[in-house]
């Protein structure tokens, strides 16, 4: 007798739950929930992944984007007019500015254009290369533009600084929301989900399985796929706690 496999989904990964569900929700639509007998039960399924995925998009609605994004903006702003001042300052009159002006500009062409980047290597790399710039070569900074370098460095610090602030409270929003909102609303779907497959299996079982194997068949399928998935994932996990004890 065919029979939907009713597993715990807990160990499966947001990303992976959300796939698993998308597929079972498309069989679901393909063989239709009238034929399956589920009409009631896939009504409530469905309000459940309308709940999911409105939870995993928490990240992409977080309150702080447009702060990110702006001050992402300033300092990248600040980034290339230091870089045009460290240009200007390679054609200026004094030869010693002239110096100064390349001594900066070997240190900035070694971290490359930072500002095409993601967002946490930017960080890091304007950090370093900022402390660098104004430890080891605070002179020859400051003489670009009569000082205007130190000064320039010093907002570009705070820019960087700032979207650090930003970005964190972004993190700190978004991970509050995720831990949360995804794990009460998987909560939800795996339960729809355990109400449907009983049904389903009740089903077979008294009026036979031939209407109900097919799509029980590509169920499990998907299932199995995963539950393999979570198999592995442990048994690496496994392996790594025995290699950590040989050491």
């Amino acid at each position: 007798m065919k029979q939907i496999i009713l597993f715990s989904q807990r160990y499966l990964h947001n990303n992976e739950h959300d796939q698993l569900h998308n597929d079972i929700g498309s069989l679901i639509e393909t063989e239709t929930p009238v034929k399956l007998g589920i009409v009631d039960l896939y009504t409530s399924y469905k309000q459940a992944r309308e709940a999911e995925k409105e939870a995993l998009q928490a990240e992409d609605g977080s309150v702080y984007t447009p702060t990110v994004t702006e001050s992402d903006g300033y300092r990248d702003d600040l980034d290339l007019g230091f870089e045009l001042l460290v240009e200007s300052q390679l054609h200026h009159f004094d030869p010693e500015v002239r110096e100064n002006a390349r001594r900066v500009k070997r240190i900035w062409d070694q971290y490359g254009s930072i500002r095409k980047i993601n967002y946490n290597a930017e960080s890091s790399a304007m950090t370093n290369r900022n402390t660098e710039l104004t430890t080891k070569y605070a002179a020859d900074v400051d003489a670009l533009g009569n000082g205007l370098g130190t000064q320039w460095l010093t907002k570009m610090n705070e820019a960087n600084n700032q979207f650090l602030s930003h970005f964190g409270e972004r993190a700190d929003e978004t991970a509050a929301r995720v831990a949360i909102k995804v794990l009460d609303a998987r909560l939800v779907v795996d339960n729809a989900f355990q109400e449907i497959g009983t049904r389903i299996n009740a089903l077979a079982v008294v009026n036979g399985e031939t209407p109900y194997a097919a799509f029980i068949d590509k169920v499990n399928y998907y299932i199995n796929y995963h539950k393999d998935t979570i198999a592995a994932r442990k048994g690496r996990k496994k392996d790594g706690e025995k290699e950590e004890e040989k050491k």
